[in-house]
């Protein structure tokens, strides 16, 4: 079968630190995810990260605050992760609302691969740094677009939980 070898090892909460650039102004997401481990190295699960304050943007024609909020599906592999240190790689994806002063509200889609190392710290606890680029689309506020709010990233997660049959 397909997935016949990948059996339930483990479960995992991540809290997350984000920092993203937007035109030189570092700005700070936080959020989550809990994730289902499969076969020691595969993850499924759900994420979440907001920005804590609001950001300022430029267009052609205007400059507004804005925030982004962003959630769903999780994917990550980790080979070899019962070494002490060990690489991530991920990507999350779904939908999210970003919020323009002066706008209603616009819903946006956002995909957010990234690549990294992760420390083993104790059987429970894990360190995580990884880099991405996050993808903001469907972007319909006036005066800007996807590629206003779309950025590169560096995150800090702190990953709590177990894996069984080590």
């Amino acid at each position: 079968t397909l997935f016949g070898s990948l059996d339930l090892t483990g479960f995992w909460f991540t809290s997350t630190q984000n920092f993203s650039l937007y035109e030189d102004d570092a700005q700070y997401f936080s959020g989550g995810s809990v994730d289902f481990e499969f076969g020691k190295s595969l993850y499924i699960g759900w994420s979440w990260n907001r920005m804590r304050d609001d950001a300022l943007i430029s267009s052609r024609d205007r400059t507004e605050l804005f925030r982004l909020r962003h959630r769903g599906l999780n994917l990550a592999y980790a080979p070899s992760s019962n070494r002490v240190i060990h690489p991530r790689f991920g990507v999350y994806a779904g939908g999210g609302r970003l919020e323009i002063t002066g706008d209603a509200e616009d819903r946006v889609f956002g995909i957010s691969p990234s690549l990294g190392a992760e420390i083993n710290v104790t059987s429970w606890f894990r360190l995580g740094l990884e880099g991405g680029y996050r993808f903001i689309t469907d972007v319909d506020a006036i005066g800007f677009d996807s590629q206003d709010f779309s950025t590169p990233y560096a995150q800090l997660q702190l990953r709590f939980g177990f894996s069984w049959d080590y």
